[in-house]
């Protein structure tokens, strides 16, 4: 299936969303088997680190559970205490969007009309905004309900909603007092209040998910959101050098020897006056030391606030931290985000592989057309024109195959003078290169004849395929873009050499002809 215009389909759309819409269905293939997967996959480095600390844990002991990632303000407050204000400021908090109540007056009525002249269920209609109201339909089901019960199309559904209530589109969000989690601490709170009831101490928990925070800048150490592995000891008796082996342990199975642990100076409320410490290991490239996890003793009054009467240990570790510095990275971004903030680099090599013929031979009498053409072709090239030369001639069930190659301009050669150049990578640059040129780089083992005469072969296979009478000529004159000349250029690549100030450069003039001919 060929690359479709986008730009095309943008400009469409804008013009007539559900026309557009409907119709470039019509560019998806429905039926057949024809995509085959890639034979290994590959894993997202920080999910790679994530398998690793699971079996890490689970073999010191700890329980796996699942923490809510919403959250209450009140819980937040219960927390933090009098610094919860403070807190807060770092938080995301959740809106959402109030249903708002919908009339069916006369000029909405009128609206309709003209989107479905006979429409007559108004009565109907009325009665699903009623229940949208109410939240008894969901929003993502308003279409569905209203195709079903309405008996209309989709496409008459959507146009409706969009362009006879315009109240839908103007909808403010209304904050909650919900926010999404910034750590995990709060939620332990909760859990554990609740387990102190239903499992004999000592409770040893650790979750591993995203946390949220308003960050005042994203750079290369700070994003809105990002993986924690979150761990809580509650023990009737525990100390908080019992913390810091049992943090040691959990690091040694990671990977991380060489760390140092310091007190914070200031402590956090939930955390015990100087219990709470900061973990750091150093990066090999940065050549300075990275905080990589936090943990503490939490204070008896938060736990008191949550009817929680044993001590608890919580130490947490930020997971891509811990793989920028196996991996050395030194931009956060980089590593989460690769294909927003990280330059594909591409060797020559890497290039080279990535130039293709735009069509191709699938079958072997259409492999046997392209090696006849180039044979021939090869063969004749200094030829004067003007001249037809059969390159290939063959009975095929009951009918005739023939292939010419030929050249009608007087004075001139079979081939055009860039017909036979070869197709070089050099220095991150696609050219195409006369035989015989003194170059550096990589040559590929395609010229303009080949990608031509793969293109005669692709397009006589399926003449054939199609078993009528049919007679098709190919004629290249000058070549200026890759495509002319039925080369392909793997986006990747176009991208790296745009963004690198590289060219493609294959041009010349070709002045190729082919008939084909099925009798």
């Amino acid at each position: 299936m060929a690359k479709w215009n986008w730009r095309r389909i943008q400009e469409e759309a804008e013009e007539d969303y559900e026309k557009t819409w409907l119709e470039t269905r019509n560019l998806l293939k429905m039926t057949g088997r024809s995509f085959k997967s890639k034979k290994v996959g590959k894993a997202h480095p920080v999910f790679e680190f994530i398998a690793k600390a699971r079996k890490v844990l689970l073999d010191l002991g700890y329980e796996e559970v699942i923490v809510p990632v919403i959250v209450d303000e009140s819980v937040v407050y219960k927390e933090y205490g009098p610094e919860a204000p403070l807190i807060l400021d770092r938080i995301f908090y959740l809106a959402g969007l109030p249903r708002p109540e919908i009339g069916l007056g006369q000029k909405k009525v009128q609206q309709i009309r003209e989107i479905i002249p006979n429409f007559q269920k108004f009565k109907e209609f009325q009665d699903i905004f009623r229940r949208y109201k109410k939240n008894q339909i969901e929003s993502d089901d308003l279409i569905e309900v209203m195709v079903t019960e309405l008996e209309i199309r989709e496409e008459q559904a959507t146009e409706i909603l969009t362009k006879v209530f315009p109240e839908l589109r103007n909808l403010t969000p209304k904050p909650t007092k919900k926010t999404l989690r910034s750590h995990f601490t709060a939620l332990w709170f909760l859990i554990l209040a609740e387990l102190q009831y239903q499992q004999p101490l000592p409770i040893q928990l650790f979750s591993i998910g995203e946390k949220f925070r308003r960050e005042q800048r994203l750079d290369a150490t700070h994003l809105y959101n990002s993986y924690t592995i979150s761990t809580v000891i509650m023990a009737e008796d525990f100390t908080l050098e019992d913390g810091k082996y049992m943090t040691t342990q959990i690091l040694q199975g990671l990977g991380f020897k060489d760390v140092k642990f310091e007190i914070k100076k200031a402590t956090a409320k939930y955390y015990a006056p100087q219990t709470e410490f900061e973990v750091f290991f150093k990066h090999p490239t940065l050549d300075q030391w990275i905080e990589i996890g936090d943990g503490g003793f939490y204070s008896p009054v938060p736990l008191a606030n949550f009817e929680i009467g044993y001590p608890v240990f919580n130490i947490g570790f930020g997971v891509e931290r811990f793989v920028m510095v196996q991996q050395g990275y030194d931009d956060i971004r980089e590593l989460v985000y690769p294909y927003f903030y990280t330059r594909v680099q591409l060797t020559d090599k890497e290039i080279a592989d990535k130039i293709d013929y735009e069509y191709k031979p699938a079958s072997e009498l259409g492999r046997e057309v392209m090696r006849n053409i180039i044979k021939i072709a090869l063969e004749n090239k200094d030829k004067e024109s003007p001249l037809k030369i059969t390159a290939f001639s063959r009975k095929i069930n009951g009918k005739s195959l023939k292939i010419c190659i030929w050249e009608t301009d007087p004075g001139v050669k079979l081939l055009g003078p860039a017909t036979l150049n070869e197709i070089w990578v050099s220095d991150g640059n696609i050219l195409g290169m006369k035989p015989g040129s003194e170059i550096t780089g990589i040559k590929t083992d395609k010229t303009y004849l080949s990608a031509i005469a793969a293109l005669v072969g692709y397009h006589s296979e399926k003449i054939v395929e199609s078993q009528e009478s049919k007679r098709e000529i190919i004629r290249i004159k000058i070549a200026k873009a890759p495509s002319d000349v039925n080369l392909k250029i793997d986006p990747v690549v176009r991208r790296f050499i745009t963004s690198n100030n590289k060219k493609i450069d294959i041009r010349g003039p070709v002045f190729f002809g082919a008939t084909i001919l099925l009798t």
